[in-house]
């Protein structure tokens, strides 16, 4: 079986070509920048160049496959659209989209409810959909590692919240076995780490894993909104973020499932396992 991977070189795309490559599964990864996708990607991905708005290169870059992972840097239905216009010219039935956990809480904050927009594309397709539904990734704790290179800081507008923050390479081992194997359509899997933590706690662990100093610094959602105006974020994209910081601080996002643990048999990865396996981004 072979297999499209739209957003290979993300955080989670990337270490599912990986697993895939690993499984013996050929890959082909839909990227815009072949030399930069050929500095990250593993030996052996396919490269194809194109664009989730040129549906013409989503439509051949599908041709050939059995199935495609998909995700977007915005949740543009018309995209979702041409993708699904695209897997239904190249005969793909199965696809796997990264969606978000923010899709099912009621009421949804902005950012999930224009995910859950997207996705009500795909489940109009009559397509082999299934919906992954991350909790926070660990990856976005990189957001912090100017800081704490430059401060030993933390600037963090989600305390006293608590997430349920998940390694991005479990994400992508359920979205393997969504593409490889049969039973998930039509599903949506809600997917989290090991354990609920607050952002002080996730600093905690990060401080003893660096075994130095980080201070952490609780911020206003609203001060982070400001901030990220004036780092040159559209005061649209900051408002849906203050609105997300909101629902942290709320401890929304505090839902924990067994989803993984349903589908693997396995635990998924601690916040400290990601952190030691990540620690030279922030040294």
């Amino acid at each position: 079986m072979t297999f499209l991977v739209v957003g290979a070189t993300g955080n989670v795309g990337g270490p599912l070509v990986s697993r895939l490559l690993e499984q013996g599964h050929p890959v082909r990864a839909l990227v815009r920048d072949a030399a930069r996708a050929r500095k990250v990607l593993p030996d052996g991905a396919e490269i194809a160049v194109g664009d989730l708005n040129d549906e013409e290169s989503l439509a051949a870059a599908a041709r050939g496959t059995d199935g495609v992972f998909f995700m977007q840097v915005e949740p543009l239905p018309a995209q979702a659209e041409s993708m699904v216009r695209a897997a239904r010219a190249a005969g793909v039935r199965r696809i796997a989209v990264l969606s978000s956990v923010g899709t099912v809480l009621d009421p949804p904050p902005v950012i999930g409810a224009g995910i859950a927009a997207r996705d009500r594309v795909f489940r109009a397709s009559g397509l082999d959909v299934t919906y992954l539904r991350p909790n926070l990734l660990m990856s976005n704790a990189l957001w912090w590692a100017p800081s704490v290179r430059a401060e030993g800081r933390v600037y963090d507008a989600s305390d006293p919240g608590k997430t349920v923050p998940v390694d991005p390479a479990d994400v992508a081992r359920i979205a393997a076995l969504a593409l490889t194997t049969d039973g998930h359509a039509g599903h949506g899997y809600i997917l989290n780490g090991a354990e609920a933590l607050t952002a002080r706690e996730q600093v905690r662990i990060l401080s003893e894993v660096l075994e130095r100093p980080v201070k952490f610094v609780p911020i206003t959602p609203e001060e982070f909104a400001r901030r990220s105006v004036e780092e040159g974020t559209p005061a649209e994209t900051a408002d849906a973020l203050r609105d997300l910081y909101e629902l942290f601080r709320a401890g929304r996002a505090g839902v924990v499932a067994e989803d993984f643990t349903n589908l693997t048999g396995a635990v998924p990865r601690t916040f400290r396992q990601w952190c030691e396996q990540h620690a030279d981004a922030f040294r």
